[in-house]
């Protein structure tokens, strides 16, 4: 029988009462011995760590991260993109030289010349290379076997000109081409013969007398420049083109 809560219980023993409050906590204690300690704070259980490496990315996944690790480390630098690269042999943009008329050939080189500068290319070796490279096989062979192709001349000085340290040999190279010169482009001759292929030929409309003036004033302006030609002799070569029926109408 348990005590009544609030009244005093006698201890067998010894025969003295004891409080109830007292005998009551003795109670609890002997029930809930060991439970009556303050709990440990709970820790979230640790999650498993793996010990396997990451599944390997696709094949497809890992050839486009290495390709564009590539592209990447060889990408080019602001300045070398701004510079521009001499077009391959054949290209649409690359230079040409008819064979048959020599008196292009140092026009030929004239382009070449800016290209090169464009392209910042003023090795002496480099520079004869690639006036070697856009003409034909043959004349390659040709270019490439004058022994100044191979003298060692040195480099550019600052402010020169770029055709500076290879002029001897490109002079030998045009000294192969008679008319290539540009002292020997033109003669007298050559206005004597335009003239009479004129005058056979016969003047019918506007655009053919344009024709023959254009050519007619090219080669008579270099022949005035290099003093081969007098003005006076200038006017009657011009008169002896133009047929007699249209002259005739010109003059009225």
């Amino acid at each position: 029988m348990l005590p009544t809560p609030g009244r005093d219980l006698q201890d067998p023993s010894t025969g003295s009462s004891q409080p109830a409050t007292t005998t009551t906590t003795l109670l609890h204690q002997e029930l809930f011995e060991g439970d009556l300690s303050p709990a440990p704070p709970s820790v979230p259980p640790t999650p498993p760590t793996s010990t396997t490496s990451p599944a390997p990315l696709p094949s497809s996944m890992s050839m486009a991260a290495s390709q564009q690790t590539n592209l990447l480390q060889h990408q080019p630098t602001m300045e070398q993109a701004a510079t521009p690269r001499m077009p391959t042999r054949g290209h649409f943009s690359a230079l040409k030289w008819d064979e048959t008329k020599p008196r292009e050939l140092t026009q030929y080189f004239r382009e070449l010349e800016y290209l090169l500068r464009d392209c910042n290319i003023t090795d002496p070796v480099q520079m004869k290379e690639y006036a070697s490279h856009y003409v034909s096989y043959d004349t390659t062979e040709t270019w490439t076997g004058i022994t100044e192709f191979n003298t060692q001349i040195p480099g550019n000085q600052e402010g020169a000109a770029p055709w500076a340290a290879i002029y001897e040999w490109k002079v030998v190279v045009i000294h192969l081409y008679p008319g290539a010169e540009e002292s020997t482009h033109y003669t007298v001759n050559d206005l004597h013969q335009l003239a009479q292929d004129t005058f056979e030929d016969g003047i019918y409309t506007i655009g053919a007398l344009s024709t023959y003036y254009q050519d007619f004033q090219r080669i008579a302006r270099w022949l005035l420049q290099n003093r081969k030609l007098y003005c006076n002799k200038e006017h009657c070569l011009f008169q002896q083109g133009i047929p007699t029926s249209l002259w005739t109408k010109i003059a009225c």
